[in-house]
């Protein structure tokens, strides 16, 4: 039996789509925080129990005759909330009974200068040391939240503002969550912690070129200090600080590692980050829903 979280949100609604086509749906559970999305997950045949990060014994009770387990990321800025709920998501797996655990994680360093890493580390810790076979998946950057590191660029502007540039290995989000989903399903990588990230990188720079190109029209490109970033970015309330940090991430390179799992698990070369921008770009709404989403459900957008 395997265990799905966070199954409402954006890569886990993709890792139940394509693990669905893998595994038999009376061979799925799905544990479920949204009362209101109930109806619709068990539309898919898969059994739903009810499961709360803040509430252990609502998540024992959700994971008990499980074997596999997958820990999506709690939405939230706040560190605090986010590790608590991972380590209750854990605990409850080990007291259940479940015997491998995967925690989607985030492709940044391992002694990351970016806020939105350091409740990833702290789980990633939290769970080696709890004597459980476990995999942690350091999930790439989604290219479909471009905007968000383009210093919350929006259809219609004409410059992106941003406190710093670096590469960054851009991955679908669909991509991912069919890897994922492939991964859990399969076997292998006990006990590792591996990366799943696109097959090319472009910095902000680059990127916001392709997006001029893609647009025929011209886009300025400008680095500023962290405190005008900020300012520039004062609707965002602590948010905008909050992110600032992770663009001395992206300088030192924490973003921009080129790794060949993703397509050799997918059996097939990854979306390309031009194919996957047009796409995107064709809807002038879109960057405006990343951005909301992003900020709405209070997490990174690796999530």
């Amino acid at each position: 039996m395997i265990i799905l979280t966070g199954v409402t949100g954006h890569l886990g609604s993709s890792v139940l789509k394509h693990i669905l086509k893998l595994v038999p749906p009376s061979e799925i559970l799905v544990s479920l925080h949204n009362r209101l999305a109930r109806e619709e997950i068990e539309k898919t045949r898969v059994q739903v129990r009810a499961g709360d990060y803040t509430d252990p014994s609502s998540l024992e009770d959700a994971f008990r005759g499980g074997d596999k387990l997958l820990i999506v990321s709690h939405p939230s800025f706040s560190d605090e909330l986010r590790v608590t709920s991972h380590k209750n998501a854990i605990d409850a797996a080990v007291k259940a009974g479940v015997r491998h655990i995967y925690y989607t994680s985030l492709a940044f360093g391992q002694e990351s200068k970016a806020a939105v890493m350091r409740a990833h580390l702290d789980t990633e810790a939290y769970l080696r040391s709890r004597g459980v076979t476990y995999t942690i998946v350091r999930e790439g950057v989604y290219m479909e939240s471009y905007p968000v590191f383009l210093g919350f660029f929006g259809a219609g502007h004409d410059e992106v503002i941003v406190p710093g540039d670096g590469g960054v290995a851009w991955a679908a989000r669909d991509d991912l969550g069919e890897a994922t989903a492939r991964i859990i399903a399969g076997s292998g990588y006990e006990g590792e912690t591996i990366t799943l990230a696109g097959p090319e990188v472009y910095t902000l720079e680059q990127t916001t070129a392709l997006i001029s190109s893609i647009l025929d029209r011209e886009i300025r490109f400008s680095v500023v200090s962290r405190d005008e970033f900020v300012r520039r970015n004062s609707a965002h309330g602590d948010v905008a600080r909050f992110w600032a940090s992770t663009y001395p991430a992206l300088e030192a390179g924490e973003a921009s590692l080129v790794d060949p799992l993703l397509g050799a698990v997918l059996g097939r070369p990854p979306v390309s980050f031009e194919a996957r921008l047009r796409e995107l770009l064709e809807n002038e709404a879109e960057p405006r829903k990343e951005i909301s989403s992003w900020l709405d459900n209070g997490r990174g957008p690796a999530r």
